[in-house]
């Protein structure tokens, strides 16, 4: 045989048609697509280094001129030609062309065709001739999307059982259609491989959608919120909502709230749905959208201020904030709403960042400003949080609450993990800009946990300038920011029920405990009953449910930065003393399960009538002048086994470990020496000790770069302990590294490789002695 090049494959087509028939056509066709020109190629040789050398013959250039038998295609074909009436033309003819065929002609086709199936390439070709005849995929044949007509594979499928096995798929509206006309809803795993794996991402994912949105499905919901951050999904999320709104709602319902940003696209989208119709709530579980649902309506306000008079200006910044889709904003009486004029004007103001919009605030109710607040972000959100538009973001620190804290927070943690931090940034000034003391404690909060340490850099230095802004320092600001949470002057809160009224108290750990009227104490507030008041019951209990949630914040927070006080040494006033911590609602809680001394060394505790008393338990005054501090156990003395018997008396638990916190006190040898013997030669493992160097311990050199080859403390009067390491701590190693051997542990002016210029140790602060002695001890066993 000789191979000619240039042949006109859909002529003989049409001549094998009109000479023997369509089922001789079609078998003669099948067969080509198994046929190969050439030599067989040599198989895979492998070679130094891992490499593998393949031979593939690749066009017309290997078989134009040859002379010779034709073959079987084989496995080697790894890239078979597909020449002469080999072509995807032909086939796509054929196919058309035995579609409009009569029934007899074309079932002589189908039992031709039956015995020219042999291998991969002709199962394929003739499973696509004749797509009725769908059990002739059954069996899993060859799914290597390496070989040839891999395309008829996939418009052949015609059930899920059919899929397995597939990793790609060729991507064009003819495949789109046929598979959507073949397998229905079942394409919806090769629709996921297409949009995850396309080849030619921009050009192929328009395809994709298109054919997405036109399934009527719950799964293609979840599906499109994976890909939310690519171009063209959040409008294909909105017109396939649009298209089926109760699969939409059924699939997106669950996954609203959670704290992610999954939840919050899911929450936009439906609460577009509902408050476009409302009678879709009856496809899913009340409670599930129950938030989400348009709220009863009030008649619009007459009388408004001459910030939201006028006509609104309309732009394309919030088109897209359709005030119909939005929750209505109600003035401070709750019985009038603002006209949707007014809603639009304040909408611009949004837009444009202006502070003027903050003058809203006095005029509307509050709570219903930042539900409508969150309800735009949310939006914004369901449309891809387009960035042309992030004054969706910032407007939550003009008309936002404390409630907007409490749903941003989580989400600022979450965002640089998806490669979102400028978006986590610009949030950290949405809590600048609400400002109130719950907001504060998040941004405490961020500083201190988190994987993020650009995160945690960003938060502390947007406190620094608040900070600054109010005149003080980092820690007094913290002392002002702990939320009070509407607590009565006695640091209770009443839920009332109506018929039933129950008591919020806290534990040593200030967790939330509510007591009944009998005394009995309970973990959790009851849920509202039948007998209960319908109205007074479910808001007692949202506000206890909103607390304890508060309280997982704050509750280490400042119980860990008390702690740190006591180590550090850090006094008050006497006036500040009392405002900020014995008057204060919920951190007098703690204040009372401590001991505090004067810079005197006059120690006392405060007991429930917030008086003073001494270790005799007598009443006791500070001097007006005196500064108050928490008392270390190693500045009480003689006097700390009588304060642990009058707390174990009282029954008082404390906060955290003070009274039966280790006390390392040195000797007076050890105190004239320059170096602490008991330490030298205590290994520490590695994890302990690069933690010690991220916290209250530092390892780092003058020029403020990683030294690794010491651990040191500072003292209150700028002294330093110093722990020398060996070998020494690596920059960027976590985790895993070489125990650390303490060979020296001294104090001098500044940390050091070496021991320099050191002084007695009897001249560091017995408190900072004490807790590196006890950290050093306590990491090495």
């Amino acid at each position: 045989m000789k191979y000619l090049d240039g042949v006109d494959g859909p002529a003989f087509l049409d001549a094998w048609a009109l000479d023997h028939g369509l089922a001789f056509a079609a078998c003669a066709v099948t067969e080509a697509f198994s046929i190969e020109a050439g030599p067989v190629p040599p198989p895979p040789t492998p070679m130094s280094g891992g490499v593998v050398r393949l031979v593939a013959y690749i066009g017309g250039e290997r078989s134009r001129g040859w002379r010779g038998e034709i073959r079987r295609s084989t496995h080697r074909d790894h890239f078979p030609v597909g020449e002469w009436v080999a072509q995807d033309a032909v086939v796509k003819k054929l196919r058309t062309l035995l579609a409009a065929a009569p029934a007899d002609e074309y079932n002589d086709a189908v039992a031709c065709l039956s015995r020219h199936r042999g291998d991969a390439w002709r199962q394929r070709v003739a499973a696509y001739l004749v797509p009725t005849e769908t059990a002739w995929l059954d069996g899993s044949p060859d799914r290597s999307s390496g070989s040839t007509n891999f395309e008829f594979l996939v418009c052949s499928l015609s059930s899920a059982a059919q899929i397995g096995g597939l990793s790609w798929i060729p991507v064009t509206p003819a495949v789109m259609g046929t598979l959507l006309d073949g397998l229905g809803t079942d394409a919806l795993p090769l629709l996921d491989i297409a949009l995850r794996n396309v080849r030619d991402r921009d050009e192929a994912r328009p395809i994709v959608l298109r054919a997405l949105v036109r399934i009527a499905d719950e799964a293609v919901f979840p599906l499109l919120l994976d890909h939310m951050g690519e171009q063209g999904v959040p409008a294909a999320l909105q017109e396939a909502a649009d298209r089926h709104p109760e699969h939409a709602l059924r699939a997106l319902a669950p996954l609203v709230g959670g704290d992610t940003t999954r939840g919050l696209q899911a929450a936009g989208t439906v609460r577009g749905l509902l408050y476009a119709r409302p009678d879709l709530a009856e496809a899913v579980p009340q409670e599930s959208v129950e938030a989400l649902l348009p709220r009863p309506a009030v008649p619009d306000s007459a009388d408004l201020p001459d910030v939201l008079a006028g006509k609104p200006a309309r732009g394309a910044k919030t088109d897209w904030a359709d005030p119909a889709l939005l929750p209505r904003v109600l003035t401070r009486g709750r019985d009038r709403a603002l006209p949707a004029s007014a809603t639009r004007r304040l909408l611009g103001l949004l837009a444009r960042k202006a502070p003027e919009a903050a003058e809203v605030r006095a005029f509307c109710d509050r709570h219903s400003l930042a539900e409508f607040s969150w309800a735009v972000f949310e939006r914004w959100q369901a449309l891809g949080a387009p960035t042309r538009h992030n004054w969706a973001l910032a407007q939550l620190g003009l008309i936002g609450d404390d409630t907007t804290v409490r749903r941003l927070s989580p989400l600022i943690r979450l965002w640089p993990g998806q490669g979102l931090t400028a978006r986590a940034a610009a949030a950290l000034d949405v809590l600048a800009a609400v400002g109130s003391d719950v907001a504060l404690t998040h941004l405490f909060e961020l500083t201190r946990r988190g994987r993020y340490k650009g995160l945690k850099a960003r938060a502390a230095r947007t406190i620094d300038e608040i900070a600054a802004a109010r005149g003080m320092t980092r820690a007094a600001l913290a002392d002002r920011a702990v939320p009070d949470f509407g607590l009565d002057e006695r640091g209770t809160l009443v839920l009332d029920y109506g018929p039933r009224r129950f008591t919020v108290t806290f534990d040593e750990q200030l967790v939330p405990l509510v007591v009944e009227a009998n005394g009995k104490v309970r973990k959790s507030a009851p849920k509202p009953g039948p007998k209960d008041d319908p109205a007074l019951a479910p808001a007692a209990h949202a506000l206890f449910t909103g607390l304890r949630k508060d309280l997982r914040t704050i509750a280490d927070q400042e119980i860990r930065r008390l702690e740190l006080a006591m180590t550090t040494r850090r006094t008050w006033t006497r006036d500040d003393f009392q405002t900020l911590f014995v008057d204060h609602p919920l951190l007098g809680h703690i204040v009372r399960r401590l001991v505090w001394t004067t810079d005197a060394g006059t120690a006392f505790r405060v007991d429930e009538g917030r008086d003073y008393a001494d270790v005799a338990d007598d009443p006791f005054t500070p001097a007006p002048g005196a500064r108050i501090g928490i008392a270390h156990p190693v500045l009480l003395g003689d006097d700390l086994r009588a304060w642990a018997e009058i707390f174990a008396d009282y029954e008082i638990l404390q906060p955290f470990e003070q009274l039966g916190r280790p006390v390392h006190r040195l000797t007076e040898d050890e105190r004239a020496a320059h170096r602490l013997d008991r330490v030298e030669g205590l290994v520490l493992p590695y994890g302990k000790a690069k933690g010690h160097s991220q916290g209250r311990w530092e390892s780092v050199d003058a020029d403020g770069g990683f030294a690794g080859g010491w651990l040191a403390r500072r003292d209150p009067a700028g002294l330093y302990v110093v722990a020398e390491l060996s070998p020494g701590l690596a920059h960027y190693m976590y985790g895993e590294g070489e125990d650390q051997e303490i060979k020296a542990l001294w104090a001098g002016p500044a940390p050091a490789r070496e021991p320099r210029d050191t002084v007695p140790l009897g001249r560091v602060d017995p408190v900072t002695m004490s807790e590196a002695v006890h950290d050093l001890v306590r990491s090495a066993t």
